[in-house]
């Protein structure tokens, strides 16, 4: 066959005229570098036959002359599609850390320098079916990796799916029109294997980052398994980039496509790239320390840099962030130029080679929506992009300053640990690569079980300072005292999840449990003789008169906050505001404190005692018109009508709640949070969730949402009814006895036989 010319336009503005001036160079006879000679039949050997004319022909035949990734003991799969990820997947703060699957009791231990050998094939193994086991023992979240934002070398895992009983729930889902089951659950012996994954839909490219040990991969979060740490940092070169760009749609990462990457050999420089893989892991985690949502969460970044005034430490952190993007893009240079080499490319090729480059704008941060019974219905963005407040690498001093509010808050109700700020060395260290996330991140307030600290159970710093890592006790016998009474911590913890926005009835005797005050005292613990001035600075920057102004408006804290902890079209608050109409008064309930008895707590403990202050107010106000004329009288006219309008509200609000609890209101932590936040809809004054909770709890009324504890609580006989047919739903209430369907996995057989098997181990 003869060769084929083709004239490369791809960067010329106007391409008719540039593509006149190289017909008239041709007929000349003249060279020109946008113009190639080929042979069609070179195209075969590239793995779906594209016209990748630009590129040699010995770049060509490297698809046929090196191995493809799909070898040598390396894989790419699939994983797991749930078909609705509003029943089964939540954000990890959302549940019960006791219930989310972690390494914290697995024996094993060793630092990132003998990861190689941690992780062995044996060792694998074993302990894949040790998750397995303990998702028949109370584990009912694992860590998903769901695609989400572009990020190479490092990214949190921040959903969790439920896998209990090993995707009980999630293997059961059927369509109870067809019979046929809605989710996909595959590849499930390659689950909670350690490896890699990447986002399958964006516009940036490539991205591979390290999957963790325990976790469970997805249809958008492709699993990379059979390999070894130093293909981390060898995969993001750019070099590996535009060899998947001549068999790749620029937004579509199939595993077809990675699975046929031809790969040199790299065991002349495994040192060199495990050390490169290392130090771009560690770096990108580095950005991470400072985001609460993170599982590498340790202090918000006022708090992790230096300076006298707010302004001065935001400015410190940019550019600390600012110096390890740096160090990470030199890292990619070398790891560039080193994969250049392996593959042999001269300089021509390299120039050759080049890509239509995509700016960091344009990523859609994408995540793939499941539903019934399709397969990927419509790529969407990731709401953490487009809700979620700026990056802390990119943030201004007021997002600054109010991630370090709800520091503060989250401190004041026992969440985060403030010893930490006092003394940093008190910070667990963050796992290894490959190890299993920490089920509280390092900054956590925790108990000796590891796990979130309740009453008279917090860890004495001589524990904290024997513990291994994040994700490990210390050695039994190695702490004397391993825990402090409430009194020896440096401040009061509200342990009923309860604060209120109540600076008294004259506003001068602020309530104890008031939150502006029980912010007030982390600063002065913190900050101590600057601390009015810290906090005034810290109110000129957010723009309100003082912190009550922040905390009272609703697009102030809570909409901050709402931003912050929604992602992946997910909408989780974990500190919710429960106000009166004009938000004269608010209760704040922290999430992870819910239970039954929470609102009957909240009217006895904090509503009665408060409408009985006012009422006694009103009394003496009406004592003093008494003998009042003039000016005076007026004053205490106005004064008088406006406690007799806020006595009103409190009682509307001490109404709302009882009839709340009557339903009854019976959280569990497992519905996630706009389930348990649904009921308290009309107590929300930010109209945007206001709305969002009440539109779910007309879903739940209408009967949509039955596998949720809450509905089977408050609609139980219904809720019975629907398990008789839904063995799915039946199993979610522990009801399988009630179900008169036949499992799916009996009715056929083939594929189907497979996953029988699975479920069975």
């Amino acid at each position: 066959m003869r060769d084929t010319l083709f004239i490369r336009l791809l960067n010329q503005s106007d391409k008719g005229e540039a593509l006149a001036r190289r017909i008239a160079a041709l007929r000349e006879g003249r060279a020109d570098e946008d113009v190639y000679a080929v042979n069609p039949e070179s195209f075969r050997q590239v793995p779906n036959t594209p016209f990748c004319y630009w590129v040699s022909e010995r770049i060509r035949r490297l698809f046929k002359e090196l191995p493809p990734f799909e070898a040598e003991g390396r894989t790419v799969k699939q994983g797991l599609a749930t078909a609705d990820d509003f029943r089964f997947v939540r954000a990890w703060w959302e549940v019960p850390a006791e219930r989310i699957l972690n390494g914290m009791r697995y024996a094993g231990g060793g630092s990132h320098k003998d990861q190689e050998e941690k992780w062995t094939e044996e060792r694998i193994r074993e302990f894949q079916a040790w998750c397995r086991k303990r998702t028949y023992e109370g584990k009912r979240w694992a860590p998903f990796a769901k695609g989400g934002e572009y990020s190479p070398y490092y990214a949190d895992i921040h959903l969790v799916v439920n896998w209990e009983k090993d995707g009980a729930e999630i293997r059961n889902f059927v369509d109870p029109k067809t019979g046929k089951t809605n989710s996909r659950p595959q590849n499930t012996d390659y689950y909670f294997r350690p490896g890699l994954t990447y986002t399958s839909y964006t516009n940036l490219g490539f991205a591979p980052r390290i999957l963790l040990a325990g976790s469970v991969f997805s249809i958008a979060g492709m699993g990379i398994h059979g390999v070894k740490k130093c293909l981390l940092v060898f995969l993001n070169s750019t070099v590996v980039q535009r060899f998947l760009y001549l068999i790749a749609d620029r937004r579509k990462w199939e595993a077809g496509v990675i699975q046929r990457l031809p790969v040199p050999n790299l065991s002349d420089y495994i040192p060199e790239l495990n050390l490169m893989s290392d130090q771009a892991w560690s770096l990108k985690r580095s950005l991470d320390l400072t985001d609460d949502t993170s599982h590498a969460f340790t202090l918000p970044t006022l708090l992790q840099c230096q300076g006298e005034k707010i302004a001065e430490r935001a400015a410190a952190c940019r550019k600390h962030f600012a110096e390890a993007e740096s160090e990470l893009l030199k890292i990619q240079s070398v790891a560039d130029e080193l994969a250049y080499n392996l593959y042999g490319f001269t300089a021509e090729e390299r120039k050759a080679a080049g890509v239509v480059q995509v700016s960091a704008e344009s990523d859609l941060e994408s995540d793939v929506f499941e539903g019934g019974n399709d397969e990927v219905e419509a790529l969407e963005a990731d709401s953490a992009q487009t809700e979620s407040a700026p990056s802390a690498s990119t943030a201004d001093s007021r997002v600054h300053t109010a991630y370090f509010l709800s520091w503060c808050v989250g401190v004041a109700f026992g969440r985060w640990d403030v010893r930490i700020a006092i003394d940093q060395s008190l910070a667990p260290k963050l796992p290894d690569p490959f190890d299993p996330l920490p089920v509280c991140p390092p900054g956590m307030l925790v108990g000796p079980d590891g796990l979130p600290a309740e009453p008279n159970r917090i860890v004495s710093e001589e524990w904290l300072r024997a513990r291994p890592d994040a994700d490990t006790l210390p050695p039994d016998g190695s702490v004397k005292n391993p825990t402090i009474p409430d009194s020896e911590y440096p401040l009061r913890i509200s342990w009923d999840g309860v604060l209120v926005d109540d600076p008294g009835f004259n506003g001068d005797r602020p309530h104890r449990d008031d939150i502006v005050r029980r912010v007030r005292e982390v600063f002065d613990l913190l900050w101590k003789d600057k601390s009015h001035e810290i906090e005034q600075e810290a109110c000129d920057i957010l723009g309100v008169s003082d912190l009550r102004d922040y905390f009272r408006k609703p697009a102030g804290f809570f909409q901050d906050h709402l931003k912050r902890y929604s992602k992946s079209r997910r909408k989780a608050p974990i500190y919710w505001p429960l106000s009166t109409a004009s938000g004269s008064y608010t209760i704040w309930l922290y999430y992870h404190r819910l239970n039954e008895q929470t609102l009957y707590m909240v009217v006895n403990k904090y509503m009665e005692p408060k409408i009985s202050e006012v009422e006694r107010g009103i009394a003496q106000i009406e004592n003093e018109l008494k003998a009042a004329s003039g000016r005076e009288a007026t004053r205490l006219t106005d004064r008088l009508n406006e406690a007799r309008a806020f006595l009103g509200e409190l009682r509307d609000l001490r109404e709302e709640l009882l009839r709340i609890a009557a339903l009854p209101y019976k959280p569990d932590l497992n519905d996630g949070v706009i389930i348990n936040a649904a009921p308290l809809h009309k107590l929300f004054r930010l109209r945007s969730w206001a709305k969002d909770t009440e539109d779910c709890w007309k879903t739940l009324e209408k009967g949509d949402y039955d596998w949720a504890h809450l509905a089977y609580t408050i609609w139980s006989d219904r809720v019975r009814e629907v398990c008789r047919r839904d063995r799915s739903i039946a199993i979610a209430h522990g009801l399988e006895d009630l179900c008169e369907v036949e499992a799916p996995e009996s009715k056929k057989k083939g594929g189907r036989g497979r996953r029988k098997k699975e479920a069975a181990r």
